[in-house]
């Protein structure tokens, strides 16, 4: 693999690992905070759960943003390499 490659791999890899988790954190929110407290009386846990909702956001928008860096700079990098067809 060429050393100009092994950041942005790494970059793509490590942003979808992060966007993956803070998917997971929504969905913990989601599921044990509203969907399971649903005709309850107490409703406390919509707020106390808010931390996982707010990383999961964060989570989601810098893993995706780091991996759309990584993806759209192997692009790069594959053009440079490559010749056109004549």
């Amino acid at each position: 693999m060429n050393s100009k490659r092994i950041f942005p791999c790494s970059a793509l890899v490590f942003g979808s690992l992060i966007a993956l988790t803070g998917t997971a954190c929504v969905v913990m929110y989601v599921l044990e905070a509203v969907i399971k407290r649903l005709g309850e009386g107490d409703q406390s846990l919509l707020f106390w759960y808010l931390p996982f909702l707010f990383v999961g956001l964060v989570g989601i928008a810098v893993g995706a943003g780091i991996g759309i860096w990584g993806a759209i700079r192997l692009r790069e990098i594959r053009q440079q390499y490559t010749t056109p067809d004549n």
